[in-house]
């Protein structure tokens, strides 16, 4: 069975990015949300639920992440919009995350 997972790093103070929220919509519907853990890491996004072929779409919540930072950011939500092809990949999407930018990619 496939894995989805996701991890994210501040890039500008190297750090991981724990206690975002991460929402999963699997074709428009939403299927999970969690909570990044200290390491910045959801490692099974799919919460019991099988990955499906089509639209998908990560929500990264950031605005109350860099708001407990007292950090100014250009960001509220960061939406990931990807396309799942091939059930038997495992798919993991990090996201490198500063308050002025932010960068994606297909991970392993």
């Amino acid at each position: 069975m496939s894995k989805l997972s996701t991890h994210i790093l501040n890039t500008s103070n190297g750090l991981p990015a724990a206690g975002i929220k991460v929402t999963y919509r699997a074709n428009g519907v939403i299927v999970a949300s969690a909570l990044t853990n200290s390491d910045g890491r959801v490692v099974d996004l799919l919460n019991g639920a099988a990955l499906t072929t089509g639209n998908h779409t990560l929500t990264f919540e950031v605005s109350g992440y860099f708001a407990a930072q007292e950090q100014e950011s250009f960001f509220s939500d960061i939406n990931v919009d990807f396309l799942v092809n091939d059930l038997n990949r495992n798919y993991h999407v990090p996201l490198l995350l500063s308050p002025f930018s932010f960068t994606t990619y297909r991970g392993s």
